[in-house]
């Protein structure tokens, strides 16, 4: 039983400074995406739904940026509120050894990293690859369209003017509609005296009455199509057709080995891809090997030792973790004989660094 309060003090104090750090630093850099959605929508006429739906989708890829770095300052700030207290010296006088102590954390870095995985591998991709279709719905989409009598509006592939306008009942006097680059034509042109403008947020629909439209051949302009009616109904969507291509990160780790092993890929995509199916494992991984690092310093911080001095070494390690992982996909990109093992580096030269720290500071 004693041992079981020990750990949930331990597990309660690490999960509070992480929450809190994690808060802090998903918010920081959700900010930079939302900025940058709102732009995106106020350019695009997109709904106050899709801004919220848009930056729903993107939080777990957030959530796998700032975990990491959040669970490792949450580590050292954890150890050393316990130095500040006298805490880790009651406990080792109470014959609890470092081993005992570090466990509710290694749990705890433990879990986190088995829910990284998780995201990292299959949930953030397909949060991203729905972020990014609906990114591409609002750039699709021409523009947000504003009825004003007496001015050419662009409507993608044509151009409507209206003379005059009802702006309660969208009813029109005298139409003009000019379609732009129109195959085989050298103009196409449909005029109509009165009508009503239907507005969706996909298309425009048109109901013109008493009206011609007119075309001109391109190749011989003497020679033109005219056609009288006295009803006419159209529809100009308001979206355009783009092919995309699917970046890594919108795929999951299971489609990337499909990728490799089905499809006929380009040795540079090849490794991006192998780069980027380790790399998410390192960062799954990263809060156990941060931990490994963290303890041994932490331990070794004394009762006058403050909260600082944590956030110094937590920015460090994370500065260093990066670094190698940096590295080690540079590598892997440039030579594809590295591509999976060389995103490794920072576990590898961690785990080395780890244990010397524990040898060297705590004779373990």
């Amino acid at each position: 039983m004693h041992i079981s309060i020990f750990t949930r003090y331990i597990a309660k104090s690490l999960i509070t400074f992480f929450a809190g750090v994690v808060g802090i630093l998903t918010f920081v850099i959700f900010m930079n995406y939302f900025i940058r959605v709102l732009d995106l929508a106020m350019t695009y006429g997109a709904s106050f739904g899709w801004i919220v739906s848009s930056l729903l989708h993107i939080l777990p890829d957030i959530f796998c940026l700032s975990a990491p770095m959040s669970f490792q300052i949450a580590i050292l700030l954890t150890l050393t509120n316990m130095s500040e207290q006298g805490e880790l010296i009651a406990l080792r006088a109470a014959g609890f050894s470092f081993k005992e102590i570090i466990r509710p954390l290694l749990a705890c870095a433990v879990a986190l990293s088995a829910l990284l995985i998780f995201i990292g591998n299959w949930g953030a991709p397909h949060s991203y690859k729905r972020f990014s279709e609906l990114r591409d719905q609002a750039r699709s989409k021409i523009t947000k369209v504003t009825l004003e009598p007496q001015t050419f509006i662009n409507l993608g592939e044509w151009d409507l003017y209206l003379e005059k306008l009802d702006p309660e009942t969208n009813l029109a006097g005298l139409i003009h509609l000019i379609k732009k680059n129109d195959e085989g034509a050298l103009s196409t042109k449909v005029n109509a005296n009165s009508g009503k403008v239907i507005l969706s947020d996909t298309a425009v629909g048109l109901q013109l009455k008493d009206g011609q439209m007119q075309r001109v051949d391109d190749k011989d302009p003497t020679s033109f199509i005219a056609a009288n009616f006295e009803d006419y109904t159209m529809s100009i969507s308001l979206l355009k057709e783009r092919a995309r291509r699917l970046r890594m990160g919108e795929l999951t780790t299971t489609g990337l080995i499909r990728r490799l092993k089905n499809d006929p890929l380009d040795e540079e995509t090849a490794n991006e891809y192998r780069t980027g199916i380790s790399m998410r494992n390192v960062l799954a991984l990263s809060p156990v090997i941060m931990l490994f690092l963290s303890c041994p310093i932490g331990f070794s911080f004394g009762k006058r030792t403050n909260k600082g001095w944590g956030m110094l070494f937590s920015v460090v390690i994370i500065f260093g973790f990066y670094l190698l992982l940096t590295l080690g996909l540079s590598l892997g990109k440039k030579y594809p004989v590295l591509a999976y093992p060389s995103p490794w580096l920072p576990v590898v030269v961690g785990l080395f660094a780890a244990r010397w720290l524990w040898k060297k500071r705590l004779n373990i």
